[in-house]
């Protein structure tokens, strides 16, 4: 399937065919083995809801309540067919998932975002039509980051990974969902404003997208790992002892006028004043101070002490 809009798509016998088969191996399936990600999926919906109100606040800058309801499973082509209310979607991705999250902001809630944000009282009813305006863009900004942050500590509950926030669409018919499986889990976040409730927030998570990650779930959170393999320190050692790194010591650093310098010539004799304190140099880091002498007939510096 490629990535047609859903209201061009056309299901025949064997594409019918195949999406039942996609339902039986999916999520749909419980307890089998597919219901692990469910509930993994609910581990990063508890840690996401309470993460939502103080991040909304902090961006609207008035106070507000968030409610938010376990997500349900539904076809992708029927919440499609659903929204009918004028809305913006943010798209994120995360992981190795090459399948997006979908994050849809209801426009009323986004008026009323502006409003508060901009000092004013939200009416409940009030909500701008037509095109997006300059402050809603901007609201629209501030939104998609602080979602995204709720996001990747969210998914912080079981994987370390970053939620990015990659653009939004104000049409519907912009949505881009390659999907396998035809179904989608849906939550919906209900969030307060000066006393009126809004269906605010819609998180669209495709099964396909859980599907991709799921590998990433079986690795240990970095946090969690507390022993180092002896093998693989041993190698590290073993290679970075054979390292070359350039070493060397400046004995002087004389100053000369410019005129001086464009009378040098092959022969000329530059004074370098004795020193016990000759830097010995690694990279552009000094390493140590020495002395300069003689070994077996040869210039030597002598270490006296390390920095």
């Amino acid at each position: 399937m490629s990535n047609p809009s859903p209201d061009a798509m056309q299901s025949t016998g064997a594409d019918t065919q195949r999406a039942q088969a996609a339902v039986e191996h999916s999520l749909l399936k419980k307890s089998g083995p597919d219901d692990t990600l469910l509930t993994v999926y609910h581990k990063v919906e508890k840690k996401l809801a309470g993460q939502l109100k103080r991040r909304l606040t902090d961006i609207i800058g008035c106070e507000l309540a968030v409610e938010m309801a376990s997500s349900d499973t539904l076809a992708y082509l029927d919440w499609y067919a659903a929204q009918e209310t004028d809305a913006v979607y943010l798209r994120y991705h995360f992981g190795v998932s090459t399948t997006p999250i979908w994050v849809r902001i209801s426009r009323l809630f986004l008026t009323a975002s502006v409003d508060c944000f901009f000092g004013g009282n939200f009416d409940g009813e009030t909500c701008t039509k037509g095109n997006l305006t300059r402050s809603e863009k901007g609201m629209i900004a501030r939104l998609a980051a602080a979602i995204g942050d709720g996001l990747t500590d969210g998914w912080s509950a079981v994987l370390e990974t970053k939620v990015r926030f990659v653009g939004f669409v104000h049409d519907k018919g912009d949505i881009e969902m390659d999907l396998d499986d035809p179904n989608i889990l849906v939550g919906s976040a209900r969030v307060a404003l000066s006393g009126h409730a809004i269906e605010a927030i819609d998180f669209i998570q495709s099964i396909d997208g859980l599907a991709e990650i799921e590998p990433q779930l079986n690795r240990p959170l970095s946090h969690e790992i507390s022993v180092i393999d002896p093998v693989w320190q041993s190698a590290l050692k073993d290679s970075l002892d054979q390292v070359y790194m350039p070493v060397r010591s400046v004995l002087a650093r004389p100053t000369m006028e410019l005129s001086q310098l464009s009378r040098m010539a092959v022969g000329d004799i530059l004074p370098v004043s004795p020193t016990d304190n000759v830097p010995l140099i690694i990279g552009d880091r000094v390493f140590a101070h020495g002395c300069i002498g003689e070994q077996n007939g040869g210039v030597a510096f002598k270490i006296k002490h390390f920095l």
